[in-house]
């Protein structure tokens, strides 16, 4: 933009000039009578000047240009002088156009130093005359002394004005690109519209957002009952929408902010709330089921050991075997609702690792896949027996998704000032749709799951001051990466 106006105001200089001196001149005379020959010779010369300064002009900074445009006009003007009269012409007139162009473009030093130049070359210029013709010296004299003040004080003047439009034409160029810059930046989205429902200013780009925007300041523009602030929702973002009347009425404006951020942080604070009710709600029956649990699985056992009967063996087995589950589902609860670490101690991730390893093969389903591993050890700040739970959860599931015959691999490494575990399953992947859900409590793809493993995984790592994320490609496979900080 500042490129392109430079370029214009330049080029605009350089191809008026040569225009404006042949219209001076053939204006001049009738059409009846003949344009001397000496014109046409200054109307070449002053195409060829333009020719001239507008291939430097790339080349020359732009004051230095404007300069040595307004320098070569004297001699010019002069010339023009010269062979229309001499001390009788009436072109000495064109010197005060020359010092107001030139302050329009170099402003007051520029006004100044050309209409001292030019009453410095006009005398001579009228000395030389003087000696050509047998005007008098009084009359000379006066010719210079009505045109030399005549300069000096267009100098002054258009010299005092053009710093005024420059100041102001400064300010109002820091002012436009200020607000300009300011509009662009700000996070919330402008527009304003007049009464035909026409785009005045906006900073929104060509969408649906833009559309509902104009379509609703456009009502309410019009309509005196529409509401001032309205919630947008688009696609899987929400904006507010505030309007008003400015202008006495006739321009309507719009802000648009969007808030999905706080509508996101809303959302998990009051799921975060359920969760934490739901937490200490499951921990405490899960205290009041666990010993009566206890008790029935212990009776279960003496009854078995005593028992003879085959047929009442096969449904006691049962029986003790749905204890034994309910007591699992009972300790997940339990976990999620105490997932704060009990006691940290420096840990070699390594000995966590083989501690859930061990737990593992103990499992049905680690029987029939194979666990490789390729470690890098570091060691973290944790609670061993939590950060065991967490981990085993994880390769758990890695386990059951993997199909049998093939590999879970866990690799171990640092990076920067985190330690890294890695645990990839070779099973079908997990959907995108899946993939924001499953460190939600109680969500779950598996049969017979209850869904709290990984979230229970998911609070003992961030506890410990990590994270966990989640790569999957559906029929490749998972990746779980657990970060950690190193201690």
């Amino acid at each position: 933009m500042v490129y392109s106006t430079l370029f214009s105001r330049r080029a605009g200089l350089i191809i008026l000039h040569p225009l404006i001196v042949t219209f001076i001149l053939l204006s001049s005379y009738p059409v009846i009578h003949t344009v001397p020959t000496p014109f046409w010779f200054i109307i070449l010369a002053s195409f060829i000047l333009a020719s001239v300064f507008f291939l430097v002009q790339t080349w020359l900074p732009e004051e230095t240009l404007n300069y040595i445009i307004f320098l070569a006009d004297i001699p010019l003007i002069g010339a023009m002088i010269h062979y229309s009269g001499g001390v009788e012409s009436i072109f000495p007139l064109l010197y005060l156009l020359l010092i107001i162009v030139a302050s329009l473009y170099i402003y007051r030093t520029g006004a100044y130093t050309i209409s001292v130049i030019s009453v410095v070359f006009f005398l001579g210029l009228l000395l030389y005359e003087m000696n050509q013709s047998d005007a008098a010296l009084q009359f000379v004299m006066y010719r210079f002394y009505i045109f030399g003040l005549l300069f000096l004080f267009t100098g002054i003047l258009s010299g005092a004005w053009s710093e005024r439009y420059q100041k102001r034409a400064e300010e109002a160029t820091r002012l436009r690109l200020t607000t300009e810059e300011i509009l662009k930046n700000l996070p919330s989205g402008i527009m304003t519209i007049d009464n035909s429902g026409a785009i005045i200013y906006s900073n929104l780009q060509e969408d649906t957002i833009r559309s509902r925007v104009h379509l609703y300041i456009t009502k309410f523009l019009k309509a005196r009952h529409a509401k001032r602030s309205i919630e947008l929702k688009i696609g899987k973002r929400y904006y507010v929408l505030s309007c008003a009347r400015i202008y006495r009425s006739k321009v309507g404006l719009g802000i648009l902010q969007d808030y999905t951020a706080i509508r996101k942080l809303e959302e998990k604070s009051r799921v975060s709330k359920q969760i934490k009710l739901l937490a200490e709600l499951g921990g405490s029956l899960a205290h009041e089921i666990r010993n009566p649990l206890s008790s029935i699985r212990g009776s279960l056992e003496v009854i078995r050991d005593s028992e003879k009967s085959t047929d009442s063996l096969h449904f006691i087995n049962i029986a003790l075997n749905e204890s034994i589950r309910l007591n699992e589902i009972v300790t997940d609860f339990l976990n999620f609702a105490q997932f704060v670490p009990l006691k940290k101690n420096r840990l070699h991730i390594g000995e966590v690792i083989n501690e859930a390893y061990i737990d593992v093969l103990s499992r049905a389903q680690a029987r029939k896949v194979v666990i490789n591993r390729e470690d890098d050890d570091f060691v973290v700040l944790g609670d061993l027996n939590k950060l065991e739970a967490g981990l085993l959860n994880i390769i758990n599931n890695a386990c059951e998704a993997t199909p049998e015959g093939k590999a879970v691999h866990i690799k171990t490494y640092k990076e920067k000032k985190s330690g890294i575990i890695e645990i990839q399953d070779a099973g079908k992947g997990i959907s995108k749709k899946a993939l924001e859900k499953i460190f939600q409590p109680f969500f779950t793809t598996k049969k017979g799951g209850i869904g709290l493993g990984l979230a229970i995984a998911k609070n003992i790592i961030e506890a410990h001051g990590g994270r966990i994320e989640v790569n999957s490609q559906i029929n490749k496979g998972t990746t779980f990466k657990v970060v950690l900080p190193l201690a």
